[in-house]
């Protein structure tokens, strides 16, 4: 199975939720979409009336509190403002004309006004929200049509979900509100079907607040359906690929169940707010939004980049198309639309009124071309006048279950310690979206993308079938016309510090908000939402002063942040090819995986030569009249600070090929030193290539990647893009590069590594104290002696054993922590992890574990993260350090991606042994402090 992954330049606001405003009452007009602004969209509202359901009525002179959902708080204020018929300014509601206010609480999802007291038939009621961080006259908007009557006259007070009585609402069940204008999914577990499901408030600023999370073999909204699917076997024939490249803690399991034809998929993220995956089909254009009501008059643009801030990426040598944009119509109509949908939209969300304005002195915005950028100045802490944390604050937030109708559930355990802190510009890329499509224009990666999104509270969960149209906040497929939920199972749980996700769904689908799944390349994308108090925003944003210092709760499906919480991805769940890579010497990557040679999209090739050191590249790719072809290489997943070699064709049939690097949003130069040879292309019939020899290590550090024993590197597959033959200048690629789905390891045919694999285990019959943080004491070494004589029988059988280690323990019960040592050829390093991971689990599920008594659905295989030398030391010496044990510190992360490789050339056994005992000091240091010197070793010579 060939995993292919992508290189995407994110926007600021990649994905899932990159939602804004959206206006609660009045409800905001059919479709109650929340990306609505005036650079893509056309004013005054950015949705044309006409598209389903009936004004709301208003009680003139009446005081109402305007309500909103915010899934962002963006820098600036609001403006409330009542518009006639034709969509011209009658009243301003918020304050003085054209002013803004509120500019000081990012927050604010509410505000009184006093409306006039006079009749306003098939008037408008529209917020504008800025959004300074972007430009300063960059604006959302959104609109409720309303009825504002005289008392008496056919007001429905209470929305049709109450009854007025004694001069106020009494509501329905469910629903509350003034006006009984919100709705909750639940009041008490009764809701959702009583022993089948739980009440939970997640203490969310929009509603529905109380929503249903189901019991393992339960879903639907009322937790009324039945599914078989109670447990999840990450070890069941699943493939796996690692989703977060930058912070890998976020993966995705994945099989195919051939005798129903459905797909089955199980997100690991670590977390406890909301995680969600989402496809559509490659080289989807902006038409893809006509399946639901564009705009009359302009339509909403996917095309055109997202605004970026002042601190954001810097731009590419080439800009994107920005939108097109109007200014504000002040005598015309507002453009009507005949299409009139199925189904409505419901939207509701509330927060206490705010009652004094905060006017400002800017004018209102007119609709402006899109924004330029100006070079990022780095990474962004976050700022300081983000709100104290107290974790008892966040597991009130995470244990509000009410009603009395079921028991509390029990919550899964926190992580045991924080999050190491990542730096914002760091990961996957903060740069601009990255569009792809032709004809009709390019799209978001977040654009017409079927999505799961899916939440977890210990052993409940609430996983749901979405769609988006654009970046506004995904919506339940029952939203859409035509739309229905195609899920067939579900089961999540929280579990050791993670989110577990599992959905069932059919491959094919005719669902107007569904993609079908076919042996072909999606875009994907997926995402994690924020955890309580380590927001990631870039800009940084303020919370501390605000309406909610906490605007992100555990499971609100809000915005989603920046970095390793969000990314996107090429791939194809069907393609059962080999991996891209054959061997240590020689590997192939193919596009389509069954292609043979010119019938090849794209076609990639490489041979390492020992006795020159250097290795021969042949790339190919169809179509490229007029285009570039490429092939990189990178440290990581990410674009910037990455080696490319780009060739074509020139109009004069020359081949050009030159070696570029490229450090960031911006297009590759031209390295001064061109470190590659036997330069050679052709092309015919529209399939260009290239080929080219350069060494494993150019000697050139700060231009070229080095290939070597001890470090294997990504590669990217890209095609233009055209190129300027005088200048050499190219654009952008014109879809999102392949990138290998592992680090590629290119060095002597048959070299044989030393592979470090780490294992961690919860016993559940002791107590922690820290007398287990103490080699010398006899606590430890009698748990040790116990965790060896179990596990070290179980793994020594396994094929190139050479050695185990207990490196340690730490709190959580007791997480006893264990290192094993193999001599495997360097492609079977994931088989070497397979078979300790099966060992593992066997042993922890059958508890055939001598007087250890073990947590039965907790143990982390991984392979290690060590770097070493090929020339090891004759005494390993372990030394200390200051890092704390924290089970999420990037020096644990256990990655197939950084694997470090020492190849073994005629070494004994006696040396191999040593090598491997290196990597375990190396791996102990990790964990210890200057007190625990004597630990590691202990622990070594236990292992002698």
């Amino acid at each position: 199975m060939m995993i292919i992954t992508s290189v995407v330049l994110l926007v600021a606001l990649t994905w899932t939720v990159d939602c804004h405003v959206r206006l609660t009452w009045p409800p905001a007009r059919t479709y109650s979409l929340d990306f609505l602004d005036n650079v893509r969209t056309v004013g005054p509202c950015g949705m044309p009336k006409g598209l389903g359901g009936q004004p709301t009525t208003l009680e003139a002179g009446s005081t109402q509190t305007v309500t909103w959902h915010l899934g962002y708080p963006h820098r600036g204020g609001i403006r409330i403002e009542i518009l006639n018929s034709t969509g011209n300014v009658l009243h301003t509601l918020s304050g003085i004309p054209n002013n803004w206010t509120l500019a000081n609480d990012t927050t604010a999802q509410s505000y009184t006004v006093q409306l006039p007291n006079e009749e306003c038939q098939n008037c408008t009621v529209r917020l504008l929200r800025q959004a300074r961080e972007w430009s300063g006259s960059y604006t959302f908007w959104s609109c409720a049509d309303v009825n504002i009557l005289p008392a008496g006259q056919n007001v429905s007070y209470c929305s049709g979900n109450g009854m007025w009585m004694n001069n106020k609402c009494h509501c329905k069940r469910l629903y509350s509100g003034d006006a009984c204008q919100y709705k909750d999914e639940c009041i008490d577990s009764s809701d959702c079907g009583g022993k089948w499901g739980s009440c939970v408030d997640i203490a969310g600023t929009s509603y529905p607040k109380k929503q249903c999370f189901c019991k393992a073999g339960y879903m639907g909204p009322k937790c009324q359906t039945v599914t078989t699917w109670k447990s999840i076997d990450l070890t069941a024939g699943y493939k796996k690929v690692i989703l977060s490249s930058a912070k890998p803690d976020y993966e995705m399991y994945y099989k195919v169940i051939n005798n129903t034809q459905e797909i089955e998929v199980v997100l690991k993220a670590m977390g406890s707010s909301y995680v969600a995956v989402g496809w559509r089909p490659r080289g989807a254009t902006s038409t893809c939004q006509e399946m639901y009501p564009r705009d009359a008059a302009r339509g909403l643009r996917g095309g055109g980049a997202e605004p970026e801030s002042e601190s954001e990426v810097k731009s590419e040598g080439t800009s994107e198309p920005k939108a097109e944009s109007t200014a504000e119509p002040e005598s015309t109509a507002e453009p009507e639309s005949s299409a009139k949908p199925e189904s409505t939209a419901k939207a509701e969300s509330t927060t206490e009124p705010e009652s004094t304005a905060e006017p400002e002195s800017t004018a209102e915005p007119e609709s402006t071309a899109e924004p330029e950028s100006t070079a990022e100045p780095g990474a962004s802490a976050e700022p300081e006048t983000n709100p104290t944390c107290d974790p008892d604050r966040h597991m009130n937030f995470r244990n509000l279950v009410v009603g009395t109708a079921e028991p509390e559930p029990e919550g899964a355990s926190e992580p045991e310690t924080e999050s190491e802190s990542e730096s914002e510009g760091e990961g996957e890329g903060e740069g601009e979206g990255e569009g792809e499509g032709e004809g009709r224009g390019l799209i978001h990666p977040m654009d017409c993308t079927d999505m799961i999104i899916g939440m977890a509270r210990g052993n409940l969960h609430r996983i749901r079938d979405y769609y988006t149209r654009d970046r506004s906040t995904p919506q339940e497929d029952e939203f859409w016309p035509n739309g229905q939920n195609s899920l067939t199972a579900v089961l999540g749980y929280e579990e050791g510090g993670y989110t577990y996700i599992g959905f069932r769904r059919k491959l094919s689908s005719s669902d107007n908000a569904d993609h079908s799944i076919s042996n072909s390349l999606l875009n994907l994308i997926w995402a994690r939402g924020q955890e309580y108090c380590n927001y990631r925003h870039n800009p940084p944003i303020t919370l501390g002063n605000t309406t909610e210092p906490h605007f992100y709760k555990p499971d609100e499906l809000k915005y989603h942040g920046h970095g390793a919480q969000r990314g996107a991805l090429a791939f194809n769940f069907l393609d059962e090819s080999k991996p891209d890579f054959s061997g240590p010497c020689t590997g192939e990557y193919k596009n389509p995986s069954s292609c043979v040679d010119l019938e090849c999209d794209y076609k990639a090739t490489w041979q390492y030569r020992e006795s020159t050191d250097d290795i021969k590249f042949n790339v190919q790719a169809a179509n490229t009249n007029n285009k570039w072809i490429g092939i990189g290489f990178s440290k990581d997943a990410a674009m910037a600070n990455s080696d490319i070699v780009v060739g074509w064709m020139t109009s004069s049939g020359q081949i050009s090929i030159t070696d570029r690097y490229v450090t960031g949003k911006v297009m590759p130069t031209i390295d001064e030193n061109q470190d590659i040879t036997d330069l050679e292309g052709s092309q015919i019939n529209g399939v260009t290539k290239i080929s080219f020899t350069r060494k494993r290590n150019t000697g050139d550090a700060n231009k070229d990647d080095a290939f070597s024993d001890t470090q294997c590197l990504r590669l990217f597959y890209a095609i233009g893009g055209g190129y300027n033959d005088t200048t050499k200048v190219i654009t952008k690629h014109a879809s999102t590069p392949v990138i290998s789905s592992q680090s590629i390891c290119i060095m002597r045919c048959g070299a044989r590594v030393v592979v470090l694999v780490t294992a961690r285990i919860r016993l559940t019959n002791y107590n922690h104290s820290l007398a287990y943080e103490n080699s010398e004491s006899a606590e430890y070494q009698a748990l040790e002696t116990h965790v060896t004589n179990t596990f070290k029988p179980k793994l020594q059988v396994l094929p190139g054993f050479k050695t185990f280690a207990v490196t340690g323990f730490r709190a959580g019960s007791i997480i006893a922590e264990m290192a094993v040592g193999f001599e495997a050829d360097s492609s079977k390093m994931d088989a070497v992890q397979q078979a300790v991971n099966a060992t593992v689990w066997q042993a922890v599920r059958s508890q055939n574990t001598g007087p250890l008594t073990l947590d039965s659905t907790y143990a982390i295989v991984e392979t290690a993260k060590m770097k070493t030398t090929t020339t090891p030391p004759t005494t390993p010496t372990p030394t200390t350090t200051n890092t704390p044990k924290d089970e999420n510190n990037n020096q644990d992360k256990l990655t197939e991606e950084e694997i470090i490789i020492i190849t073994i050339s005629a070494v004994a056994g006696a040396l191999f042994i040593v090598m491997i005992l290196i990597l375990m000091c190396k791996m102990i240091e990790s964990h210890k402090t200057t007190t625990e010197n004597k630990k590691a070793t202990y622990n070594l010579n236990q292992v002698l």
